[in-house]
């Protein structure tokens, strides 16, 4: 297992490196001058100050070598172009946790109920529970996650008035993001829990489970539930890396200043720095959790830890 984590360790330091090599030089050859707005007027001689103050008047490739070199010896991302005086480091450091706190609250909706509801889905197949629960799961993947937000907004917020649809930092402005963010979350969560539930249903230690005279909750908990956790497995790695990044059209529509408002409006402005700085975060957190993933299955299915070793 050590090999392995080495090995993956590897891996994802030249995937980030691919990465963020393709990355810079995608943001550099875009068309757009990244520092058009801010020179504005500005005699030439001021414009080349300032092009010279973020490199851009040096070649890509130079530049290039100067921002890795930068990168690894400060791990400095750069100034932002339009947010005189923070850089991207800053950025993140003040925005990722307000991402964070309304995906970390919809994640833990969204595994807690997408989880229990596959489960009795699975367990009552083609009953009138599994039905509705399939129907209701069809309609919330089929239905973009800001339809929901925009429904949220109309009938709690403005007919019902039970939150409120704009503002930040009380616990009342955490309802409709959160409740916007997990119904997609919960129906994926629920279609493959069904599905593995039912996988695992028909396996040879199941049926010799209930031929023992094992009780069925006994099953479930010991034997149904760890099995088909696998695919949820996979699915959580990506899902808690990508709750740093937020929803981008969630926090615009609830004018929430987290890192999806700051990478849209990035990309808006051209602020190079911003964008590239943000890419390699959202990378590296994409990539740690790709690796978690890969130990956890050790945990959750000793036989995949046992296959692993001997490789």
């Amino acid at each position: 297992m050590l090999k392995f984590i080495i090995r993956r360790i590897l891996y994802a330091i030249i995937t980030l490196f691919l990465i963020i090599t393709a990355t810079f030089f995608l943001i550099a050859g875009a068309p757009g001058d990244p520092i058009a707005a801010k020179v504005g007027q500005m005699p030439e001689q001021a414009q080349e100050v300032i092009r010279a103050k973020y490199g851009l008047d040096k070649p890509v490739t130079q530049r290039y070598v100067l921002y890795m070199k930068n990168l690894l010896t400060t791990g400095d991302f750069g100034e932002s172009i339009i947010y005189t005086g923070k850089s991207a480091n800053d950025i993140i450091k003040d925005n990722a946790m307000i991402s964070a706190k309304i995906g970390i609250i919809a994640l833990a909706l969204q595994i807690t109920i997408g989880v229990f509801l596959g489960l009795v889905s699975a367990l009552n197949r083609e009953k009138i529970g599994d039905h509705i629960i399939r129907v209701c799961v069809v309609l919330a993947i089929c239905v973009p996650s800001f339809v929901f937000a925009a429904l949220l907004q109309y009938f709690v917020a403005f007919k019902w008035k039970l939150a409120p649809v704009f503002g930040w930092g009380e616990l009342k402005h955490y309802a409709l993001p959160v409740m916007a963010y997990a119904i997609g979350g919960i129906a994926s969560y629920t279609k493959y829990m069904r599905s593995s539930t039912l996988s695992v249903i028909g396996e040879d230690y199941i049926v010799t489970a209930k031929s023992k005279g094992c009780k069925k909750s006994r099953i479930v908990r010991k034997h149904i539930l760890r099995n088909s956790m696998i695919p949820i497995v996979t699915m959580i790695g990506p899902a808690v890396a990508g709750i740093f990044a937020g929803s981008f059209i969630l926090e615009k529509m609830f004018s929430i200043p987290g890192l999806g408002a700051y990478y849209v409006k990035a990309v808006s402005d051209n602020d190079y720095t911003m964008i590239i700085g943000l890419t390699i975060f959202f990378a590296m957190l994409y990539v740690a959790s790709l690796i978690v993933v890969d130990i956890l299955y050790g945990v959750v299915d000793p036989r995949i830890r046992i296959a692993k070793s001997e490789k």
